[in-house]
């Protein structure tokens, strides 16, 4: 089993609100049948935390395989303009927006 974490960087103080836009999408995908059940979290600074893990969401989910979703016959689900209000929102200031990790599950 896979664990894979997306993680985004926000404007400051917008955590919360692209939190719940996300949510949003990954509730998208999963209805779509193309990922498990995700959860998002995220600190937006009334938390303890890293400094810089402050503004900060994270996608996570579960899958038996690692795909490609650009494989063959893989239909994207429609975001319907939500992506894009979401998009508004992520930090493009220094670095990548976003970046994704992948952790192998022992049981």
């Amino acid at each position: 089993m896979y664990i894979i974490r997306r993680t985004y960087k926000t404007k400051t103080g917008q955590a919360r609100k692209a939190a719940l836009l996300l949510k949003k999408i990954a509730n998208i995908y999963t209805e779509s049948g193309q990922r498990s059940k995700t959860i998002i979290y995220y600190n937006g600074g009334t938390l303890p935390c890293p400094i810089n893990e402050i503004n900060r969401i994270y996608m996570q989910w579960t899958s038996e395989i690692i795909d490609s979703p650009y494989r063959d016959g893989n239909k994207f689900p429609d975001l319907s303009g939500v992506y894009n209000e979401f998009r508004e929102l992520l930090d493009e200031s220094d670095g990548p927006t976003s970046w994704i990790e992948f952790w192998e599950e022992i049981k």
